[in-house]
């Protein structure tokens, strides 16, 4: 049986997730930063769909992830590359579109957070560490951890797969 995610709050303001993969670092790394890997994998909720991924994978690059749930609605999330050392680290702030229907970058909620994500070698195995930080409430950090822990489930079943 695999384990679970394993995700501890340490403060009102972070949210940290770890998670052990039977997948190489740089398996890993692609799998979380190819929009064609992420349009598989990333479902914060069943039955959402990923009608486009774009990556701008360099320090001061944006992505955008257009998410579709299945009653139509759109829930886009944006933000910038602070960090990128493949197939080790990533450092990127996090944000919402207002309204995330279109295909271009659109107008952000202004709730900007930052995310930590790095893939530490174990062996033939990968430990993913992910820090998200900076949230405006406690409300909105749980609401992420029920996000953020499915979608690593998603994430662990699709690059130990590959």
């Amino acid at each position: 049986m695999r384990p679970k995610t394993e995700l501890q709050k340490p403060d009102h303001a972070t949210l940290i997730l770890k998670r052990l993969l039977d997948a190489s670092a740089k398996q890993a790394y692609e799998a979380w930063t190819s929009p064609e890997h992420i349009r598989h994998w990333m479902r914060p909720e069943p039955g959402m769909t990923v009608p486009s991924a774009r990556m701008d994978l360099r320090v001061g690059g944006k992505f955008r992830i257009q998410m579709r749930n299945p009653d139509g609605e759109y829930f886009t999330a944006v933000g910038e590359f602070r960090e990128v050392q493949p197939p080790e680290r990533l450092v990127y702030t996090w944000d919402w579109e207002k309204d995330g229907s279109g295909t271009e970058f659109g107008e952000v909620e202004g709730q900007t957070s930052l995310i930590t994500v790095e893939f530490l070698k174990r062996g033939p195995q990968t430990e993913l560490v992910f820090m998200h930080t900076r949230f405006a409430t406690v409300e909105s950090r749980d609401n992420h951890a029920r996000g953020w822990s499915a979608a690593l489930e998603t994430f662990a079943s699709f690059v130990e797969s590959k």
